[in-house]
């Protein structure tokens, strides 16, 4: 699934950016299917950016009680750029990306957090941030402006920094960027967008998830 020179230039722990690289490894289809999977929806797992607080009445035969009601999932998910995250295992094709960093980076576990976005309101966003984890971002839907910056870290958010970015494109469907922990970087959707970070944590105190896929 990764191509020997992208798997060459990450180890570098470098920011790089790599055209068409991720084609067809997942889809709005597939993430339809999932959003109306109630067992998926785990407040725990599926976050809106305005973090706001959300009650509903229990309903017959759940087996998890947490978990969005349809109705007002889908008034969420208009207005609200999302995460989910634990979806390493959303299809073949995503878990066997997570299987081969994993093995790129000794001593490393590797999940898949989808993003997405279908408001009209783009502007909503994460902003300048840095993360505790490699991240190896794929566009699968829409496009994105992505803006990698070089200059010393300090705090997690930052308003604005002084430096021109070091890497500055719009993503694509099947591109993809890696961005080094704690480097500032930022996305803002220029469409409606989804599209799936790889984070890499290594020399964590967890082992990997077991990758074995099942067929029947």
């Amino acid at each position: 699934m990764i191509a020997s020179k992208v798997k060459s230039e990450i180890e570098k722990l470098q920011p790089s950016h790599f055209i068409n690289a991720f084609p067809n490894i997942f889809s709005w289809r597939e993430l339809e299917n999932l959003l109306n999977l109630r067992p998926f929806v785990n407040h725990q797992r599926l976050k809106f950016i305005n973090k706001e607080e959300y009650s509903w009445n229990n309903q017959g035969w759940l087996t998890d009680v947490n978990t969005y009601p349809p109705t007002l999932l889908e008034r969420e998910l208009r207005t609200n750029l999302c995460s989910i995250i634990d979806a390493s295992r959303v299809n073949k094709k995503v878990n066997s990306i997570c299987k081969e960093l994993e093995s790129t980076f000794t001593n490393s576990c590797v999940d898949a957090h989808i993003y997405f976005t279908v408001a009209e309101d783009l502007s909503r966003g994460f902003g300048i941030h840095w993360d505790n984890s490699h991240n190896l971002i794929v566009q699968i839907e829409g496009s994105s402006r992505f803006q990698i910056w070089g200059c010393d870290v300090k705090e997690k958010n930052a308003e604005h920094l002084e430096e021109s970015p070091l890497i500055e494109v719009v993503m694509s469907p099947g591109d993809a960027i890696f961005i080094p922990m704690k480097v500032y970087h930022r996305a803002i959707s220029l469409s409606k967008r989804l599209s799936i970070s790889f984070p890499i944590s290594y020399e964590t105190k967890f082992e990997p998830q077991d990758r074995h896929w099942v067929e029947l």
